[in-house]
């Protein structure tokens, strides 16, 4: 009889890859990762793609030191995406990070229960900015009118800001939920500008 738990595996939605090992990477993308004050699992595991790491880490660091969107407001984008997504990587990884940024308890529990128009948990400019969001998720882009909407409480800039930050977290959700990374949540939310 053939051994079972050779072809199970071939079936099993289990997926178990190694990290990387970067001292055989490239040494630009050695140096990167080496130079990272947080080495969380998503980045070790970008190692696989060695030919984008840099750009995607430069973007990370981009979300997180360079947006004019307040942090507050990019933590509810990023909270939007991880609900609606299912990735529970990304959010125990902004628990501290969103709080942190000013999200508060009521607020976490109306996002990942769909409550997204909750005006005891949100003011109008939130509602308008998880709609929005909640928009492109579903169908690809937010109408004209909701867009037009965000402008009376948010500039372009802003607005352009949390697509990118929702854009980049729906793909990074996509990359952990595939490889079936750990959680290796931020205790502290030191990930924040300031």
């Amino acid at each position: 009889m053939a051994d079972q738990s050779l072809s199970n595996d071939k079936i099993s939605s289990v997926v178990k890859i190694d990290y990387p090992d970067f001292a055989e990477l490239p040494r630009d993308v050695r140096e990167k990762f080496e130079n990272l004050p947080t080495k969380v699992n998503a980045f070790r595991m970008l190692g696989h793609s060695a030919g984008t790491f840099i750009p995607v880490i430069d973007l990370t660091n981009a979300i997180f030191k360079n947006l004019v969107i307040s942090d507050y407001h990019k933590e509810l984008v990023v909270l939007l995406v991880a609900a609606h997504e299912g990735a529970t990587y990304e959010w125990e990884q902004h628990v501290s990070i969103g709080q942190a940024a000013g999200v508060r308890q009521e607020q976490y529990v109306a996002i990942a229960e769909g409550r997204l128009d909750d005006p005891e948990a949100f003011g109008e400019n939130e509602r308008v900015l998880l709609r929005l969001g909640k928009a492109v998720l579903e169908k690809g882009k937010a109408p004209g009118v909701l867009f037009k909407h965000g402008l009376r409480y948010f500039s372009v800039q802003e607005l352009a800001d949390a697509l990118i930050v929702l854009g980049y977290y729906r793909m990074l959700s996509g990359f952990i939920q595939t490889f079936d990374l750990s959680v290796d949540p931020q205790t502290d939310g030191n990930w924040i500008k300031g």
